[in-house]
């Protein structure tokens, strides 16, 4: 912004709730996913497409609108992803096949990706160091309370209007959330009038910018696999728990949120944390603690079994520790190059995406039915984590790692 022009004053309330719809819009179908099985007839692998077709929505739109609003500005790409979402919402409310649906949640994510990208984005535009990542906790609590609400909403609301209502409840709650924006949301970054600034040169140029730094790569692989265990174990957990403990729709939501309490309570607590011990040494004791869970967890389902407490408790321990670092992974990622703000923030959601799909599939596909089967992917993103935390040490050290 020009010296010459106000700060502009961000709301944390409104981003943090405009960021939010997307994990909402993301888990709340969780545990439909039964319902969806036996109404389109599909087998377990087909409709985890519902999921990984939002996640890969995500992370190609997030790549596209983030570069946008640094052309264009933030507050109209927002506005306009929000009446996407809003549309496609009750496109999937009426899908008449699982395929129309499969199609419908890529377009939902195009318009929830907007709102994603651009809030982290517009923080960046105006605070910095750990300014900015005490702005990104309150984003990150916010995620944590829509992990938390969805998967009990979409249980009980599934329960009683079924999931044509919880698609229709979702473009309701976009279209509050675009009203709440007009008038909340300032403009952080002035509309760029040069032609060129947004061509498809420039956009693999910028992207490729990021990429070659090894410093937000690691961030950002780190910041995307804060999330893979979730989406890792949302591919097969819901039916496992149907069949082996009876657990389905507003139970499964019970246990589910059990998890985003915990990271909820991560997060908010990283806001305290960061200003009194610092972002480094905060990140590396937290990694070292999820290397410790992604190693022991395994042996713990092996010696105990598979049962409710040995498969979520566990994930309750990693998702208190991955609350305390989300919020500052990417604000590390997004702090390397503060001039592509947007198309930083894009990426980084595109690779979190990509990694997180990349899971869901791979857990859905290859998951055998037992409990030691769900633990597999969810330990390696766990043990992968500490591997780039470990690579992201070592580039630190070399003065020009960043650029």
């Amino acid at each position: 912004m020009p010296e010459s022009s106000p700060t502009p004053i961000l709301s944390r309330w409104q981003l943090a709730a405009s960021s939010a719809l997307s994990p909402f819009a993301l888990v709340v179908v969780s545990p439909l996913l039964p319902e969806l099985r036996r109404l389109y007839t599909a087998t377990e692998a087909d409709v985890q497409y519902v999921l990984s077709a939002y996640l890969i929505g995500l992370g190609v739109a997030q790549l596209i609108l983030g570069a946008l609003s640094d052309r264009y500005g933030r507050r109209i790409v927002l506005l306009i992803s929000l009446i996407v979402f809003a549309v496609m919402s009750v496109v999937c409310a009426y899908a008449p096949t699982l395929e129309v649906l499969i199609v419908a949640r890529f377009f939902q994510a195009c318009g929830a990706a907007g709102s994603a990208a651009i809030c982290r984005a517009s923080v960046h535009d105006i605070h910095s160091g750990d300014t900015a990542a005490y702005y990104m906790s309150y984003i990150a609590v916010a995620h944590s309370m829509a992990h938390t609400l969805a998967p009990m909403a979409g249980g009980y609301a599934g329960d009683v209007i079924g999931f044509t209502g919880v698609f229709l409840s979702l473009s309701m709650l976009a279209l509050a959330m675009m009203a709440w924006s007009w008038r909340a949301m300032p403009e952080t970054r002035l509309r760029v009038t040069n032609a060129s600034a947004f061509s498809a040169w420039h956009l693999l140029t910028m992207n490729g910018s990021l990429l070659k730094s090894p410093v937000f790569v690691c961030y950002a692989m780190i910041y995307g696999l804060t999330g893979a265990p979730f989406f890792a174990f949302l591919a097969a957990a819901p039916s496992y728990f149907v069949d082996h403990f009876g657990i389905q729709g507003a139970a499964f939501g019970a246990y589910w949120s059990s998890m985003s309490l915990a990271f909820l309570t991560g997060a908010m607590t990283s806001a305290r944390l960061v200003k009194r011990i610092g972002r480094y040494t905060l990140i590396g004791w937290t990694i070292c603690g999820v290397g410790f869970v992604g190693l022991g967890w395994p042996i713990v389902v092996s010696t105990f079994g598979a049962t409710p407490v040995t498969l979520i408790a566990p994930l309750v321990m990693v998702s208190g520790l991955l609350g305390l670092i989300t919020p500052l992974t990417l604000s590390g990622a997004i702090a390397t190059h503060p001039q592509f703000a947007g198309a930083a923030s894009g990426l980084c959601g595109a690779l979190t995406m990509a990694t997180s799909a990349a899971l869901t599939i791979v857990g859905g596909h290859f998951y055998d039915g037992t409990g030691l089967g769900l633990t597999w992917p969810m330990s390696a993103s766990m043990i992968a984590m500490v591997g780039f935390y470990l690579a992201l040490r070592a580039f630190e050290r070399r003065p020009t790692a960043a650029t």
